[in-house]
C-alpha cells in the first residue's frame, strides 16, 4: 500500500502545494511504470515455460505467429525466423507486441493476461476496467502535463490530485501487479508438471 503524506482532501491546513500536487503526479506515473517493468519482465520470464505447457498460452502465441504470417512480416519476424534460437526471438517480438512502449489501459492488460493463460475467473475483466480512471490519469499527466486545456494559449490551470484519489488508484494498480504475479508462478507451477 502507498503511503503519502498526510495532507489530504480534509487536511486544515488547505489545499496541497504545487509541489505536493506534483508528488502525487509523479507517484502516478512511477507506478504506471512499475506496471510495465513488471508486467513485461513477467511476460519475458514466463511465457518460454507457458508456452510450452499452457494450453490456453500456447494457443495465443500460436494466433500471434499466424497473424504475423498472414501479413506481411516485419524485418525483425524475418530476422527471428532464422536466428540460431528462433524461438526465443520470436517469444521476444511477441512480448513486444504485447506491452508495445507502455501499456496504456485495460485492455492491455487483458492480451496481457490472456497471453500469460491466467483464466479470467483468477483476474477478472471487470477488475482490468477498474483501472481505467488511473490510465486516464496516467495519461493525462503524461500526455497533457495534466493541464485543463493542453491546446490553449496562455492558461496554465492543472486538474486537482487528491492524496486519497492517488494513492486509491496507485493501491489498485499495485493489488493487479500482484495478481498477476502470482496468478503466472501458479499458471507456470502447472505447466511444469506437463510433459510435452
Amino acid at each position: 500500500m502507498i503511503r503519502l503524506k498526510s495532507a489530504g482532501d480534509t487536511d486544515p491546513r488547505g489545499r496541497l502545494s504545487h509541489d505536493q500536487t506534483d508528488q502525487l503526479r509523479a507517484a502516478t506515473v512511477f507506478t504506471s511504470a512499475g506496471l510495465d517493468a513488471c508486467l513485461r519482465r513477467l511476460l519475458k520470464d514466463a511465457l518460454p515455460t507457458l508456452i510450452n505447457g499452457n494450453s490456453a498460452a500456447e494457443g495465443k502465441f500460436k494466433q500471434f505467429i499466424n497473424e504475423q504470417l498472414n501479413e506481411k512480416a516485419s524485418k525483425a519476424f524475418r530476422a527471428a525466423v532464422i536466428d540460431p534460437d528462433p524461438r526465443t526471438k520470436l517469444i521476444d517480438i511477441y512480448v513486444e507486441a504485447l506491452t508495445g512502449s507502455s501499456l496504456q489501459g485495460h485492455k492491455d492488460l487483458q492480451r496481457v493476461r490472456n497471453a500469460l493463460g491466467i483464466p479470467e475467473s483468477d483476474i477478472s475483466d471487470s477488475a482490468l476496467a477498474g483501472l481505467s480512471p488511473f490510465f486516464a490519469a496516467r495519461n493525462e499527466i503524461a500526455h497533457e502535463l495534466d493541464l485543463v486545456d493542453p491546446t490553449g494559449r496562455g492558461s496554465s490551470s492543472r486538474r486537482d490530485r487528491t492524496m486519497t484519489a492517488v494513492r486509491d488508484q496507485c493501491d489498485e494498480v499495485l493489488q493487479q501487479v500482484k495478481a498477476f504475479v502470482v496468478n503466472a508462478v501458479k499458471q507456470v507451477k502447472a505447466a511444469g508438471k506437463v510433459t510435452p
